[in-house]
């Protein structure tokens, strides 16, 4: 008698694992659309090709970042994905109370890069383990 899961219960977790990081990180893409504004357009312009990288990356990972069993970089990335999340909760909630402040600006694009960031290592991780 085998203890533990067969082989097709993990992939199974492993994919939706991935699946569920790879939809937080494109939340975490779309997010600073709504929150981020500059008095000059090319910061604008700035935010709106990082998105759009984000909207690609995430695309990119989706199709060529797939595991075949649980590693401990695939805890670690969604660790982070959600402490960015409820960073990013915090921000919009305080923007809501205070309006734009390039305070809220430069932390929401730099949550938004560290996340990126740990995407990257995730998909790396996905390669090399």
């Amino acid at each position: 008698m085998m203890f533990g899961r067969k082989t097709g219960d993990i992939f199974v977790l492993v994919f939706s694992l991935h699946i569920l990081i790879s939809f937080m990180v494109l939340g975490i893409t779309l997010v600073p659309a709504q929150i981020v504004e500059f008095k000059r357009i090319g910061l604008n312009n700035m935010v709106a090709i990082i998105g759009l990288s984000g909207i690609f990356l995430v695309g990119t990972g989706i199709f060529i970042g797939i595991g075949e069993s649980l590693h401990t970089y695939i805890y670690i990335t969604l660790f982070l994905q959600l402490l960015i999340l409820c960073l990013f909760y915090i921000l919009y909630r305080l923007f809501k109370k205070v309006g734009y402040s390039s305070l809220i600006n430069s932390c929401s694009i730099s949550l938004t890069i560290i996340s990126y960031l740990t995407y990257v290592y995730y998909i790396i991780g996905s390669f090399l383990y």
